[in-house]
């Protein structure tokens, strides 16, 4: 509703859509009749009908036919205009009652009546009503003796008054529906909105668990290693040390972000699309270097071959790293007695193919713990998400193999080699 002099408006003005087809049909119908009671009138019409005579007469007949075709042309703007179509069958009927023919557009003015009162605003539906009741009179007073017009006038205005109240209720059955669809609508919106609320504070309590328990494990990590560092005497014992002090810390690093993640989903914009490039950290191609450095310090035979040319797609190494870090992590932590890793990244242009196999895998399907949503089941909800496959499991008896081809994201290959 809209305020206008400090009063609310309560017959807010309506757009009613109507298709090319019925906006025509309507006037078309009515010109056909009309045009068959003109007709009647000039061959059998009565005496006593004030058309009779002019019908009768051929420039008469072509007068009548000529208001005929222009109110029904008229009418078909109905709803793209209806202040003008209802003042053009006012004025044409005002002119026939100079002839005493102005019911022969009774019809197209109810017509022209009724879509105004569907459409118009409160202050111009008052002025239109008095308007056309002013008219009505006038043209029936003029058309009819003064013995007939008490006759005649009531029937025309309540035939107006009738098409004005069907209007008038069809408006407000249009009015209630969207009302009730914009409460609908607005339900919904709190209901997303408590939802989105809830939501946000779960993602909160997740990013303190993991703040103070997995971030404060690793950090003591850390500093144990660090406290070891160089007081063994055992060189490999060393080594190891450097490794778990570096793993320690890129998983320190890791939670660091997923924390920094939970917390600002509440701010991230509606229209960002957390997958984009920038809208957080993405690993690049070289970023694998040091998973295969670390697996190399356990002792594990590990070998890395990559073939093709590498596409400049930021999404697309990303998610090779994240598929082949996974395997590794996986092969280490489940496989048994692991001597040898394999790990290949073949570049194509329908993308790269990304294969991760190792020894150890005796057992290795029992030894899997079941997937908690963070593991291989996530990485292949991901892989197929972007149009990729993503398989794995034992492979000749001995072996457990992770295979992902992930396609690119849209940007063209660079002319950049891969380094051997």
């Amino acid at each position: 509703m809209t305020l206008r002099g400090g009063t609310v408006d309560r017959m807010e003005r309506q757009t009613v859509n109507v298709g090319r087809v019925t906006a025509i049909a309507m006037p078309l119908c009515v010109l056909a009749v009309e045009m068959a009671m003109l007709t009647w009138e000039r061959m059998i019409g009565a005496p006593l009908d004030p058309m009779y005579t002019l019908a009768k007469q051929t420039g008469g007949f072509i007068m009548l036919l000529l208001f005929q075709l222009l109110s029904c042309l008229a009418l078909v703007f109905r709803y793209r205009a209806p202040s003008a179509t209802l003042a053009s069958q006012l004025i044409l009927t005002l002119v026939l009652s100079f002839w005493h023919a102005d019911s022969i557009l009774l019809v197209q003015l109810v017509a022209a009546f009724y879509a105004f009162m569907r459409t118009a605003g409160e202050r111009r539906m008052y002025i239109g009503s008095l308007v056309t009741t002013l008219t009505v009179t006038l043209a029936t007073f003029m058309s009819w003796p003064a013995s007939r017009f008490l006759g005649e006038w009531p029937g025309h205005i309540l035939l107006l008054a009738l098409a004005g109240a069907i209007a008038l209720a069809r408006r407000g059955m249009v009015q209630a529906r969207n009302a009730t669809a914009a409460a609908g609508l607005e339900h919904r919106r709190a209901q997303t909105a408590a939802k989105q609320r809830d939501a946000a504070v779960r993602r909160s309590r997740i990013a303190g668990q993991l703040h103070d328990s997995v971030g404060h494990g690793l950090t003591a990590i850390i500093a144990l290693s660090e406290g070891l560092t160089g007081k063994t005497g055992d060189s490999r014992v060393e080594e190891a040390l450097k490794g778990i002090n570096e793993i320690a810390r890129e998983s320190l690093e890791d939670t660091r972000k997923a924390v920094r993640a939970l917390t600002e989903t509440d701010t991230t914009d509606e229209d960002e699309d957390p997958a984009e490039p920038g809208s957080r950290s993405m690993r690049s191609w070289d970023d694998i270097r040091p998973i295969l450095a670390h697996a190399r310090t356990l002792d594990i035979i590990t070998i890395f071959t990559e073939t093709g040319v590498r596409n400049d797609d930021e999404p697309q190494a990303d998610l090779c790293f994240d598929v082949t870090r996974e395997a590794i992590t996986n092969a280490i932590r489940h496989c048994r007695h692991v001597t040898h890793l394999n790990v290949s990244w073949n570049h194509q242009p329908n993308g790269v193919t990304v294969i991760v196999r190792n020894d150890g895998a005796t057992g290795a399907a029992q030894a899997i713990a079941p997937d908690d949503g963070t593991g291989l089941d996530r990485l292949s909800r991901r892989v197929r998400d972007v149009g990729g496959t993503f398989a794995y499991g034992p492979v000749n008896g001995t072996e457990w193999q992770v295979k992902a081809v992930i396609p690119p994201t849209g940007k063209q290959p660079t002319e950049r080699k891969v380094r051997p």
